[in-house]
Formats: C-alpha cells, structure tokens, sequence
C-alpha cells in the first residue's frame, strides 16, 4: 500500500505550499506508529481528498508547535517525550525543513534514526533517548551544524561515532550512553570546543582517554562510566576542568592516584570512580567544596593505615547534603577516625566493606536516613547497638564476616523496611530474637556462623515476603525443624547445615515448590528422607548428609530432572541405590558412608542388591539360624568374658585397646611380616624419624596383593608413647578424607627379645613432606632442585584447610588435630597434601562421653604441640580448641609463603614469624617472600600480589590473631583460598 505522502504526491499539483507538505509529513509520522496507548495523537486527523480543502490547523495539535510569526505555518517543535508509542519514526520527518526541537524520547520506538533528520539544518535540539533504536548513527546528521543537544542515550545503537557528527562545533551536550558503541575516543573531540555535558558511559569504548578531552574549561558533566577505558586523570584536572560538577569513570580500567586538584572543582557534586584500579590516599582536601552528594571510589586499590591517610573524612563532614560514601573494597585499615560521626545526617547509603577497619561502630545510629549499610568483612568487634532499631529507613544491612559478639537486638525487628539482613560469620551467641518476624519485607536473611543456640523461631518461617536466600548454618541451634518451614512457599534456597537439628525432616518441606537448594547437612536428623521432597519440581541441590537418616533411597529423586548435586553420604541408608537421573553421574552424587546401600550404576562399586528370590529363601532359613544363634549366644560370651580377663592380666588395660578403634579391613600384621617388608627394619628403607618414632618403606602383601606400605613404628621409650598410639588408633578409625592419611592396619606385641612393639601402617605418599620441600638440604642429592611454584603452594594449603575443615565440621564430635606443621603434611605424585600424625589429636568429647568412657578421654589427651606453631593460650593453660588448630594453620601459611621457619631469628627487633610478616603487612610484602617460589614473568608482579600474595597474607594473619575468638573459622578459610585460587587460576 502506498504511504499516505506518496498518494498525496500522486494525486495533487505540484505546487503544494510548504505548510501542506508539513501536514502531510506529520500524517505520515501518525501512520507509523502501530501504538498509542495514551491516544497523545488522537488530534493529529484531517482532510486529504481535495487540494481546495483547507489544511487543519495542525499547529494545534498535541505535541505540535509552530512557528508564530517568523515561521507561520510550519512546524519548529515536536514534544512527544513519555507516551509510550511503539513503531518506527518516518523517513517524511526529514520534510519538516524548520524543525528546531525534536523529543521523542521514553517511547518504545524501533528501527534505525531517520537519515533524513539531516535535512532538518535548522535543528538545535534532537533527544531520541529510551527507546530501542538500532543499527548506527547515520552520517547525514552530520550536517546539522546548529545542533547543540545530541541525546540518543538508553537505546541499542552500534559502531562508532560518526567522524562527521564530531564536526558540529556548537554541540553543548552529547549523550550517547547505554549503548553499544566501540572503537577508541579520538583526539577530534577537541573540536567539541563548546561542550559542556558529555554522557558516554555503559558502551563498549576501550583505549586511552585522549589529553583533549580535559581540556574543555566549560566542561559541568563528563561521564565516561562502564566501558574499558584505561588511563589516569591528569593531575591538574581540577584546574583545568573548574566547572566540572560531575565525574564518572566507574567501571573501567583507570589507574594512578586520585588528584589532588579535584578539590579545586568548586561544583564537583558527583564524583564516581568505583571499581578502577585506583590507588595511593584520597587527597585530605577532596570535600573542602561542601557542594559532593555523592563520593563514591570502592574497590579500588586505595589506602588509609595511618591517621593522617584519613583526614579525607574530616573534609566530607564538611559536606552537609552528603548522600552516599562508597569506601569499599579498598586496603583501608586500623581505627575509623572519630570524625565519621560527623558526616551529614542525610547519609543513605554508607558502604565500607571488604577492608580491614577495626573499632566499635557505635557511631552508626546516627544517620537516621540511611537505607544501606554495608560494614561486611572487616575487623569490627564489640556488640551491636541495642537501639539500632532506630534506623528505620534500612533497607539492607550487611554486617558479616566481622567479630561482632553478644546478642542479635531484638530492636532490629523494628527495621520493616528491610529487604536483605547479612550477619553471617561474627561471634553472635544466644537465641535467635522472635522479633526479626516482624521484618514482611526481607528476601534475604543469613544468620550464618556464628554460635547462635536454643530453636529456630517459628515467627521467621512464616515471613512471606522471604524469597531469596533463609541461612541459619554453621550455629548451635538445637530442636527439630518447625512444621511452619512450609509457609516459606517462594524461598529459593534453605540453608539449616552445620547445627544440632534433630527429629525427622517435615513434610511440611513439600510446600515449599521453588526452593532451588536445600542444605540440612551435619545435623543429627533421623527418620526417613521425606516423599514431600517429590513436590520439589525446581530443586538443584540437595545435601542431607552427615546426619542420622536411615531407610531407602526414594527412587523420585531421580526423577527431578532438575536436580544437578545430590550428598546423602554419610547416614545409615539402606536398599538399593536408584540408576536415573542424578544417579548417573558421578560428578554431582555422593552416597559414601552409607555401609547398608547396593546397587546403582557401577562407578559406586556397592554390592550387588539380593535378588527377590533370594530374600524368600533367607526368610525360610530365618528361623533355623534363630534357634543356632541362641545355641551359640552362652558359648560367645563366656568365650569373650574368659578372653577379657585373661587379656587384663597379662597386659596394662590399654593394651589391644586398638581392636575397638580401627575397622577391620585387614587383619592386623605380625611383627615378622613387618620385619621382612622392611628387610629387617634396614636403615635403606628408613624414609622418617623423630622422637615419637620411626617411619620405614616396605612392601606388605595385602588382601593377597603386593603394596608399598609406610610403617610408622613407636619409640615406646618416649614418655605417653602409649597413649600416643591408643589416641591415633581412636583418631584414624573415625575419619575417612582423601586429604587424610590413611591408616591400613596396626600391630601389638611382643618383639624377639619380648620387648612390647606398636607400629602403625599407612598408605604410602611418594612425594616426601612439605618440610623437606620448603627446607631442603642443599647437601643432599637431588634436593637443590626443589621448588614450589606459588600456584603448587596455594593448592597445598587449600588441601590442608579442607582436611582440617573436615576434622573440625564433619565428624562428630569433631576433631583437633593439635601438630599442625610442615612435617606432617605429606605430599603425593601429583603434589596433593595429605594431613598425617596424629598422635597428639584430641577428640572434643561430650559430657556424657567423658562420663561414660573415661578412658577414651585420657587417651586422646593433647600435649603441647610443636614450638612454634603452638597457639599463645596454650602456654596459659587454656583447653585444646579448634582455634588452636586454626593459629597453627596460619603459622603454616606464613611459612609456605615466606620459607622462613617459626623457630628463625628474625631481623628488626621481630620475635617471631607473626610478627615478621605483620611488619611488611602491607606494603612490604614482596620483600618477605620466599624466593625459591616460581611464577611466570610473563605476568604483571602487581597483579600476582594484589590476586594472590596480599590476600594469602591477609588470611593467615587472621589465623594467627591473639585472641581465639577473633581468630577465622576453618570452613570460612576455606571459602577465602577457593575465591584467591579462581581468580589466581585466571591470571596464570
């Protein structure tokens, strides 16, 4: 069909006057558009079947101005900003020769820019924003040479900036941000000489940004925000750009300091410049201005350690409309100066995570008006305020990973505007408040690794409006899980893991349709795994292991096909293991522990299942064994009564203990077998010694097959000897962890001469330990070879942290190995450490397991340690703890990293390894390295100690902290050294 234009052409004289031809193109411009929900050009109508009819006066139609007397009769504007039209914009447009002021923009208008906009040489004003434009700048709008307001910002254009449209010198403000555009910004923006606002932010632009750029000293907006711009801003910028009231450089590549002459930027209001690579001091001046509302400069590299580095905040409490202070993500560190309580009472948003900011933010409830308030990942200590249900505006607050200790406020049940609650990994303790129920609004809520006790509230699983993310892991809380769980209906992920939960799982959970992860791991559950479970079409991941549950495997798991990790390991399952689904892969499931389980697919290796036949034939056979059982029961137990006494007799009570303690895979070995497989305990075959003992390679034949074995015999002269060896037993038959060493069996008995002889066989690792390694012997064939790449040791230390991790979180009662050190971390063909020795391990024991068997107890009694490594509260008497563990693990980690030994003398007045590194902390860091560490000099040493050697440092300074308590817990250091290793991985 022909456009209404085109007939008209057809159709009429030739000799149609100019505001006729404005009619039609304004007809035209109408039957583009395919919507108009809000009828803005329902006025736009008129005649079109006779030349002699009189044109409509359009100059009266919505959005439509013309001329008045300079231009009667033709349209000089058209305002159609906001009312929602859909389709594509006219090529007729082009007509409307005297247009001055085109908005069409807050549409949804499709297609490419009319070319023949550039016809329109009387336009100054063009705004196409917030639509959905494609292709590219067409070059004719090139020729608008009295342009001065240039926006197509918020639409999906492409390619470069047109060289041409750089030549329209009166241009004041060019907006082309939230696009596609590329290329480099070149020189010619110098001939932008009037320019004064300059939007180009959110495009795909790369390269330096060229000198010119600063040179416009009319210049009021320069946004250059979320591109891949490198550079630095000249250090004079302040004085060149005096006018400048906003700079945006966030999210690109900037490096170099902050200048100092920003402070001479008298209308500087918004100064933007997260997520660069930004670094030295915030200049001391850079609120003397009083005009910022926004300072914004996280995750950066920036530094405050000494108290005159923070005399920028003195500056911003001269800032009184001060709105939002973004510090985070920066090496800010020590005591926020007393001034922070000065800033403007119109704080809203105050974000200071992911530094090292220490103190008590008491200060905090001053700012009435604040809706976000991130202090996450800092050194804060001390309690929360109990009034700071005051700050009512809060809209999300993240106080994790701090040393927060005492009692959630019941206050912050006051905060029902609050949409997301972090106060994960602190040192929070009692219950958790009732009153948190009140908070309708929160998605987010995660009360995660603290010592929090007594029950989940049933007030909290009843909040609708949770939708994201319930954590309640890693706690004390006891009791079983509520019924009400089954309101969450919209929650996504439920996170119980890690705490004392018992009774059975609710089936209540079936209610609960969008949940995508659910975690009940290491409680003490019981029961069987609920058929509400089935209802779960959506769920992902399911971990339910380390718990009591018992019963089969429900074969619907395998039949949620969006189920992509599954953990039932370590429960008492029984029957057959179902071969769909999740089942299938051996990369998502885990059913290890499970002794009662068959069948499957074949990577699990479990028994065959009996066939249904076979469970008929066993029934009938049933009571025949019954009535042998009883024949036999009075002879078993006088037989194991005689053995027992006869057994105390001869030897201490100790002795033979093993049998209790180690599962028996093998028979134990003779003395004569351990004899021949080490050729007579030969000083060749000697791989170890130390004062508990000595460790020999040999080859024993096991389950009638050859293997190479390490033999750890007792020096049963050393004092607690024995109890070194009934401990380890205890230990090693508990734990079942790759990056364990696993113990194959033992011997107890008498040698030739009948001295009493104990010694232990373990897996053999080829690889030596992590001592020799880190210290080798120069006069030893082979060792001056030796090197640890620092990629090699960072995946060490992830192995030791997740063994530990283990000992501490997944068993119960859980384990503290207490000799954590270089020695005893064996490393195998492919360099993965495996934990080993331990003698000195303490289980952490009940009450009522100490009562019971009070043996057990002494067994596992801990001494000392190993000087050096051993944590300051020890020398004071303290109990054996985890955090014990975690100071020796940091110990560790300062000396794969620096290979310097806890025992060395160390230079400038430093009086141990701690101390040492804490003096190079953290600038000086590159000169404490170990030197024999490898990396590639293809990379950026910069990036390999920003990536990798600051935060290694980092962590293990926060396992070394005087205070236990403060000390970082094993599973968070755990979650620290994955996130270094991926994005170290990244880098080399």
């Amino acid at each position: 069909m022909l456009s209404i234009l085109t007939y008209i052409l057809l159709v009429t004289p030739s000799s149609l006057s100019t505001s006729y031809s404005d009619f039609l193109a304004l007809l035209s411009i109408k039957s583009h558009i395919t919507s108009d929900p809000r009828q803005a050009l329902s006025s736009w109508d008129g005649a079109l079947n006779d030349t002699n009819t009189p044109v409509p006066d359009f100059c009266q139609w919505n959005g439509v101005t013309c001329g008045g007397r300079r231009y009667p009769g033709h349209v000089t504007a058209i305002n159609l900003q906001g009312y929602g039209l859909s389709g594509i914009i006219s090529q007729d447009i082009g007509n409307l020769t005297y247009l001055h002021f085109l908005d069409l923009s807050s549409n949804n208008l499709v297609g490419d820019i009319p070319s023949t906009l550039g016809n329109c040489r009387k336009l100054y004003t063009m705004n196409l924003s917030a639509n959905h434009f494609s292709s590219s700048i067409p070059s004719p709008l090139g020729h608008l040479s009295k342009l001065k307001i240039f926006d197509v910002g918020y639409n999906n254009l492409t390619g470069e900036i047109p060289t041409i449209l750089l030549n329209i010198t009166t241009l004041t403000i060019l907006r082309i941000e939230w696009n596609s555009f590329s290329g480099q910004i070149h020189s010619w923006l110098s001939n932008l000489t009037s320019l004064t606002d300059l939007f180009l932010a959110s495009n795909n632009f790369s390269g330096n940004i060229p000198a010119a750029l600063f040179n416009f000293s009319s210049m009021d907006v320069l946004n250059l925000g979320f591109n891949q711009l490198a550079g630095s801003l000249p250090p004079d910028i302040g004085f060149k750009l005096p006018r400048l009231s906003v700079l945006g450089t966030e999210v690109n590549k900037f490096r170099g300091v902050i200048p100092a002459s920003l402070s001479n930027a008298s209308q500087l209001t918004y100064l933007v410049l997260r997520e660069n690579q930004y670094h030295g001091v915030i200049p001391r001046d850079i609120g003397s201005h009083s005009k910022l509302n926004l300072f914004s400069v996280g995750y950066n590299k920036l530094q405050a350690t000494k108290p005159t580095e923070w005399d920028f905040l003195t500056s911003l409490s001269n800032c009184s409309k001060l709105e939002i202070l973004d510090l985070e993500g920066n090496k800010f560190a020590g005591f926020l100066p007393i001034s922070i309580a000065n800033l403007s009472l119109e704080l809203n948003w105050l974000t200071l995570g992911r530094n090292q900011i220490a103190g008590t933010p008491s200060w905090i409830i001053r700012f009435h008006k604040l809706t976000q308030l991130i202090l996450a990942d800092n050194l804060f200590t001390g309690t929360l305020p109990e009034d700071i249900g005051r700050l009512s505006s809060l809209q999300y607050l993240d106080l994790s990973q701090n040393r927060f200790e005492g009692q959630i406020p019941q206050s912050l049940g006051n905060i029902t505007q609050l949409t997301s609650l972090s106060l994960s990994n602190n040192f929070l303790d009692s219950s958790i408040p009732t009153s948190l129920g009140n908070l309708t609004q929160i998605e987010i809520l995660d009360l995660s690794g603290n010592m929090l006790r007594g029950q989940i509230p049933q007030e909290i699983l009843t909040i609708s409006s949770l939708t994201k993310l319930l954590n309640l892991s890693t706690n004390s809380l006891s009791g079983t899980i509520p019924t009400q769980i089954g309101h969450l209906n919209s929650l996504g992920t439920i996170d119980l893991s890690l705490n004392k939960l018992a009774g059975e799982i609710p089936q209540a959970i079936e209610n609960c349709v969008q949940l995508l992860s659910l975690y009940l791991q290491g409680n003490l559950l019981q029961g069987q795994i609920p058929r509400g479970l089935n209802s779960l079409g959506v769920l992902e991941k399911l971990d339910l292991s380390s718990n009591n549950l018992t019963g089969p495997i429900p074969e619907f798991l395998g039949s949620i096909i969006t189920l992509n990790y599954l953990n039932l390991s370590f429960n008492n399952l029984s029957g057959p293991v179902p071969d769909t689904g999740v089942f299938c892969n051996s990369t998502i499931l885990s059913v290890t522990g499970n002794s009662m389980l068959c069948g499957g697919p074949q990577f699990l290796h479990l028994p065959t299942c009996p066939s249904i036949r076979s469970h008929k034939a066993s029934r009938n056979r049933l009571h025949i064994f019954i009535f042998c059982a009883i024949g036999t029961l009075i002879f078993c137990l006088c037989s194991i009564a005689l053995y027992c006494f006869i057994n105390r007799m001869i030897t201490p009570n100790f002795v033979g203990r093993e049998y209790l303690f180690l599962n028996r895979n093998h028979e134990r070995v003779s003395y004569a077998e351990l004899h021949e497989a080490t050729k007579s305990f030969s000083p060749a075959n000697l791989i170890g010694s130390g004062s508990s003992g000595k460790v020999y390679i040999g080859n024993l034949i096991l389950d009638k097959n050859l293997a190479t074995v390490a033999i750890k015999v007792l020096n049963l002269e050393q004092q607690g000897a024995k109890r070194s060896f009934l401990a380890e037993c205890n230990v090693l038959k508990r734990i079942r962890h790759r990056k364990l060493v696993k113990v194959i069996t033992v011997c107890s008995g008498m040698d030739p001469n009948g001295d009493e002889f104990k010694a232990l066989v373990l897996e053999y690792i080829c690889n030596g330990n992590l001592d020799e390694w880190l210290h080798p012997n120069t006069m030893t064939d082979g060792m001056i070879s030796r090197r640890l790449s620092l990629m090699r040791r960072l995946h060490i230390a992830l192995d030791v942290a997740e063994a530990l991790d283990y000992l501490h979180y997944h068993i119960d009662p859980p384990i503290v190995h207490c000799d954590i050190k270089p020695s005893n971390i064996l490393l195998d063909d492919n360099f993965a450490a495996h934990v080993t020795d331990f003698g000195l391990a303490k289980i952490m024991q009940s009450e009522a397991c100490k009562k019971n068997h009070p043996e057990i107890e002494g067994s596992s009694f801990a001494v000392n340690g190993t000087i050096g490594y051993v944590p300051p509260e020890y020398g004071s008497g303290s109990d054996v703890s985890m955090a014990g563990d975690i100071y020796s693990y940091g110990v560790l980690l300062l000396e794969m990293f620096t290979g310097r030994r806890p025992t060395d003398s160390f230079n400038d007045g430093a009086e141990n390894l701690v101390s040492y590194v804490k003096e190079a902390y953290p600038n000086n860091l590159l000169e404490i390295l170990d030197v024999t560490a490898t990396y590639s000099r293809d990379i950026d040493i910069q990036n390999i100690i920003d990536i990798l050697i600051y935060p290694i440092f980092r962590l293990a300074l926060a396992c070394c902290h005087d205070s236990p308590k403060q000390r970082m817990k094993m599973h968070k250091v755990v979650e620290e050294l994955n996130a270094i290793k991926r994005h170290a991985v990244q880098m080399f």
